[in-house]
């Protein structure tokens, strides 16, 4: 098939579209898990668009396209999408500003939906906002339930295949610090809490946590396709929860499974099952059926996660209880929506996984620790490579670009045996293009390193561990080249927000939007702000972006805020970006831990502070020092010691490296007063 461009891509979905009676059609980042990154063969908004940041989503009507991107993206996707599509920056959810649009545009037709990958969660927001704007009182609009995805119509074969060449393997629990029976109790625990009978689980990370095992179906994360069905079997209310009797069926790649069999088996005798991945609505129908078939007055419930179980699951729950024919093309979605909000054996809250995984053991945060010192070494390995090079001039005169040094940290990262891949692609950003908060270099369009703003946003998968870690500055020449006060100013501030953060002692039970403000303040104080949340969770050896930890000032409208809790791992990284011009973040992971005091007062409860997992010197030429308190600077001077400590003891005798280490750690002294600015350039 001849490759298409994004116009004439628009041309022939439109005509699939009219194909399928549809009238607009809503092209959603996801896969039937609902991950953040997806398998190759659900990128379809990517075909589409050309635009590949993690989340987008694309309506597509009769004379217009559109992509609602949020503030991470929206000077990437302008620049890759327009100017076919009318990009936009989310206003309130990716699902209302789609119907706010089909609003404004007096849509009035058949609006088509996959029920394979957008989530029951997101389905039933979506449907709120039609009842919101009113479209279900126009006589001709109607929603279509759709279980094919219309974009692989037109796309090449080859890209809607999966590889089947990668196996799964066990996670040791050298590093994992507990069996998958262990996890599987504490799981059998909440579901007796809720009486679940079944609980369904289709997030890839959750079923890599739980089995103890991890793949290479998805870029930069250790999943594997795969959904998981625990079934309590027999009574269980009167059971304690170590003698539940249970069932597990794995349904996944079964020629991927091989080499985990063995210890699958050797954990669960005769309690699990491996099915056919494709066997999963069919046998989720059976289990559910054989539960109510005996009884109809059965009280006990069904666990399906409405945020990460698609449609197609809440269908399926549908079908074990009504006829088929029942769901119609067009009006059948309202008597789904209706079953499943007056269902009294469903229950449709957040996954009990997520917040046991979580909270890391204390085999995970040592591993989370010795990995980010390995990680630590190697960015600032690469840091020192960046001001050597510079100096010498290297790095501007030998036409290196963005994609080169992203390679050349790849290498410094490689030269530890625990490490895998990277955890993310690497933002590796010149000049303007750091504005483009999730920029990705091509390695054969990527910018000329130049003197001037430079950010690095990068991350790791050890076996022990996964980092996500930020550095921003600016790349020095012999010509004299200096950063602008607005470099300064703005760095400054970040760095401030980001002290603050770290710095800040909170009562158990306070939510991650509570302190928020700590990191932004100093930027509020100049008119600044960012346009992306301060912190998320980091699982270990799986995803960078890991729930429920958040660390953000927006709230979504449906969900409760979780309360950190000790235990965690998340990162703080504020940043600025000036359009055009550059872009400014400063990341660090970090481990929640009980906080300590020097004194014997009576406390009105625990309290909790944040204790840095990731050491990596901050450019310090950049710091307008008089912007910073006393205790600001104190934390900085004492980071950089704690730095200096724990890189020295890794970095095997290579002591051009450690003399450079030393001094780009060294103590701030505030010395006599001076003229705004005083930095360490002058």
């Amino acid at each position: 098939m001849t490759e298409l461009n994004k116009k004439e891509k628009l041309e022939k979905i439109r005509c699939v579209m009219e194909e399928y009676g549809l009238d607009a059609y809503i092209i959603h980042t996801s896969d039937p898990h609902m991950s953040e990154y997806v398998p190759s063969k659900y990128m379809r908004r990517e075909f589409m668009t050309e635009f590949y940041g993690s989340q987008g989503t694309c309506l597509i009507t009769k004379t217009a396209a559109y992509l609602i991107v949020d503030g991470r993206y929206i000077v990437e996707a302008k620049k890759t999408a327009s100017p076919e599509y009318e990009v936009r920056l989310i206003k309130k959810g990716f699902f209302y500003d789609i119907i706010e649009i089909l609003d404004v545009c007096n849509f009035n037709g058949v609006l088509g939906v996959d029920t394979d990958v957008i989530s029951w969660f997101a389905f039933v927001a979506l449907n709120k906002y039609v009842e919101k704007f009113g479209l279900d009182k126009r006589n001709n609009f109607k929603i279509k339930l759709l279980n094919t995805n219309i974009v692989d119509k037109i796309r090449p074969i080859n890209d809607i295949k999966f590889d089947n060449s990668n196996n799964i393997y066990v996670h040791d629990i050298k590093y994992t610090g507990e069996t998958s029976r262990s996890k599987i109790v504490k799981l059998l625990s909440s579901m007796k809490s809720k009486g679940a009978r079944l609980l369904y689980i289709s997030d890839l990370t959750e079923i890599s946590w739980i089995l103890n095992l991890r793949g290479s179906d998805i870029d930069f994360t250790p999943v594997f396709l795969s959904f998981l069905l625990i079934e309590i079997i027999g009574d269980f209310e009167s059971s304690e929860d170590c003698d539940i009797d249970f069932g597990i069926k794995l349904f996944v790649n079964t020629e991927k499974i091989n080499d985990c069999k063995g210890k699958l088996l050797e954990e669960f005798p005769d309690r699990i099952t491996i099915f056919p991945i494709d066997c999963i609505y069919q046998e989720l129908e059976h289990s559910i059926k054989k539960i109510y078939s005996n009884n109809e007055q059965v009280t006990d419930k069904i666990w399906l996660p409405q945020e990460s179980s698609n449609i197609e699951t809440m269908i399926t729950l549908f079908r074990c209880f009504n006829n088929k024919e029942k769901l119609c093309l067009f009006g059948g979605f309202r008597e789904l929506i209706k079953f499943i909000d007056e269902s009294n054996i469903l229950i449709k809250s957040e996954s009990p996984v997520v917040l046991l995984r979580g909270v890391k053991n204390e085999v995970e945060l040592s591993g989370m620790r010795e990995c980010h010192i390995l990680d630590g070494l190697a960015l600032s390995k690469f840091l020192h490579y960046l001001d050597k090079s510079s100096k010498d001039g290297s790095l501007f005169n030998n036409g290196l670009t963005e994609w080169d040094l992203a390679q050349k940290l790849l290498e410094f990262r490689k030269q530890h045996n625990s490490f895998v891949y990277p955890s993310f692609s690497t933002i590796s950003s010149m000049g303007e293009n750091g504005a483009i908060i999730h920029y990705r270099p091509d390695e054969f369009k990527s910018s000329k390193i130049e003197p001037g703003m430079y950010l690095c946003d990068s991350g790791g998968q050890y076996n022990t561990g996964t980092t996500d870690v930020t550095r921003s500055l600016f790349l020095f020449s012999t010509n004299g080249e200096k950063p602008s006060y607005k470099h300064i100013e703005t760095y400054t501030r970040v760095l401030i927000g980001f002290i603050r953060l770290h710095k800040t002692v909170f009562p158990e039970g306070t939510t991650g939007m509570a302190i928020d403000v700590l990191a932004r303040s100093s930027l509020w104080e100049a008119g600044l702000d960012y346009l992306h949340g301060t912190g998320h969770g980091v699982g270990s050896f799986l995803s960078v972006h890991e729930g429920p930890w958040s660390i953000s000032c927006r709230s979504g409208s449906f969900k409760e805020i979780p309360k950190l809790e000790k235990g965690a791992v998340v990162s703080i990284e504020p940043g600025y970006y000036e359009e055009g011009e550059f872009g400014i973040r400063i990341e660090n992971l970090v481990e929640i831990v009980e906080a300590k005091f020097d004194n014997e007062y009576k406390k009105l409860g625990n309290y909790l502070a944040f204790s840095p997992l990731t050491f990596v010197p901050i450019q310090k030429n950049l710091i307008d020092i008089k912007l910073l308190s006393n205790e600001e600077l104190d934390w900085l001077n004492w980071y950089h010691e704690q730095t200096l400590e724990k890189l020295e003891q890794v970095a095997c005798n290579d002591n051009e490296f450690l003399s450079w280490l030393v001094d780009a750690c060294s103590p701030i002294k505030r010395g006599i007063s001076s003229p705004i600015p005083k930095t360490l350039y002058q």
